[in-house]
């Protein structure tokens, strides 16, 4: 179990970060955390890393307190794993040696066949003789991804994990680590300021806000009923209109075309998306909504919302 017991921290009386934040996790789960840039995601996992000390609280790791750097010499938790945009990579070790000397305990024979199922995985194998200063910053993300793996920590922590991958690496690599956190009951937290992603890969979220957790619920919740278009537009877009002195939020699949009643719109434009088109409308009240079909629509001239879940 990981507790974190009413963490605080800040650079000053005037720069708080986090403000008291208690959360308890357990193995197994993939908990991601969504806010904005410089929202304090990323001190958050520091913190919980053991590489940065709060201001006050503590962290727990199945009830042993998890050290700060004022308190242990070498910063960090033995089975607590960071990637972050720091990548922390031994620069002037091979693509391959820097693999293999987070596993020295394994055989031989088993640390070579770890390390390039995980070279594979991040599809480094054709630099693996490389030093880790001379690849780009995508592939040192990968290196640093694949290191972490190669631990095999009870709990990791991955800040923004996908920024700099392709689609099909995101998938390939997201699908791996879901499946070894089944394997390994892993705990894992991915935070990013991009709330569709998280949703992917998440069974829980929290939503970070001006440095509280202001909510913890499903990925469903989250995008089909937000408690504001701030917290809701992190997941996905949202439209807004005004129904007398009340904000309704809904998204662009929830509607259906009527005839009598409902809200009249003009039609704007439309872009082909593969799998869907996205249509933009203009309302009376000059409000701009998007809505989402297998077909353009260009003929509606009224929409019915299928359910009023938000409030302004």
């Amino acid at each position: 179990m990981l507790s974190l017991d009413t963490l605080y921290f800040s650079y000053s009386k005037e720069h708080q970060v986090l403000k008291g934040i208690s959360l308890e996790l357990k193995p197994g789960e993939v908990f991601g955390i969504v806010g904005s840039s410089g929202g304090g995601k990323s001190t958050f996992l520091k913190i919980v890393a053991g590489l940065l000390d709060a201001t006050k609280g503590s962290v727990s790791w199945n009830g042993t307190q998890v050290k700060g750097p004022s308190q242990k010499l070498v910063p960090g938790h033995e089975e607590i794993q960071l990637v972050n945009q720091n990548f922390s990579l031994d620069l002037f070790h091979t693509v391959k040696e820097n693999v293999l000397l987070k596993i020295l305990h394994l055989p031989e024979k088993a640390r070579l066949q770890f390390c390039y199922e995980l070279l594979d995985l991040v599809e480094l194998t054709h630099i693996e003789d490389q030093q880790a200063r001379f690849i780009s910053g995508g592939e040192q993300q990968r290196l640093a991804i694949a290191r972490a793996l190669a631990m095999e920590s009870e709990v990791l922590l991955l800040d923004e994990p996908f920024s700099h991958l392709d689609a099909h690496l995101r998938l390939k690599i997201g699908a791996y680590i879901k499946q070894l956190i089944e394997i390994r009951n892993t705990l894992c937290i991915l935070v990013s300021h991009e709330g569709a992603e998280v949703m992917q890969w998440c069974s829980k979220i929290g939503f970070l806000d001006k440095g509280k957790l202001t909510r913890v619920d499903s990925p469903h919740e989250f995008y089909f009923n937000p408690t504001s278009f701030n917290e809701g537009a992190y997941f996905g877009e949202l439209n807004e209109v005004k129904e007398g002195k009340t904000k309704i939020l809904f998204r662009p699949c929830e509607y259906k075309a009527v005839e009598k009643g409902g809200i009249e719109v003009e039609f704007m434009d439309a872009v082909f998306f593969g799998a869907y088109w996205k249509s933009f409308f203009r309302t009376n009240n000059g409000e701009t909504l998007v809505l989402y079909a297998n077909k353009s629509l260009k003929k509606i001239k009224r929409i019915g919302l299928k359910k009023k879940s938000t409030k302004a």
